[in-house]
């Protein structure tokens, strides 16, 4: 069946949502985290599939391993990695120039690298949403789930 007929949308996650979501000291953050991916799991959230890339693996392993532990970046990067709801997207060389490109015009704003290769990504599998809770993506014209959206989650 094709996401137009089912109603499910491409989104796009951050390394901020799978960051709060396996620190459990992310407090309200954390929270939300779960509430979103429960949702997803369970269907009353139409989100699929769920898109990340190599970057926010990488940085989101960082992140864990400097903010919580080692453990916990591992049990995250197997969850991720092994889920089928999960796909792992690659930039080719013409999505990394994209990349580059991007970075460079918002010169401006100090949205972060990882950031510029999500949103080309992002744009390359039609997602529109972003699983997020920094303004980065709305600067870069996406609806941030759950912050943006109408999505009944708590």
């Amino acid at each position: 069946m094709s996401d137009e007929i089912s109603g499910w949308k491409p989104l796009f996650v951050d390394t901020g949502a799978l960051f709060a979501y396996y620190n459990a000291n992310e407090g309200h953050r954390h929270t939300r985290a779960r509430a979103v991916f429960e949702a997803i799991q369970t269907g009353d959230l139409a989100y699929r599939p769920l898109l990340t890339s190599r970057f926010v693996l990488a940085e989101l392993s960082t992140l864990l391993v400097r903010k919580v532990d080692h453990a916990t970046a591992m049990r995250a990067l197997g969850h991720i990695r092994t889920s089928p709801a999960f796909t792992i997207c690659v930039p080719n060389e013409e999505e990394f120039a994209s990349t580059c490109d991007q970075f460079e015009q918002y010169d401006d704003q100090r949205i972060s690298f990882v950031d510029h290769s999500s949103a080309v990504l992002a744009h390359k599998h039609d997602a529109t949403h972003v699983f997020a809770f920094d303004n980065d993506f709305a600067t870069l014209g996406f609806t941030r789930v759950p912050v943006d959206t109408d999505d009944a989650i708590e």
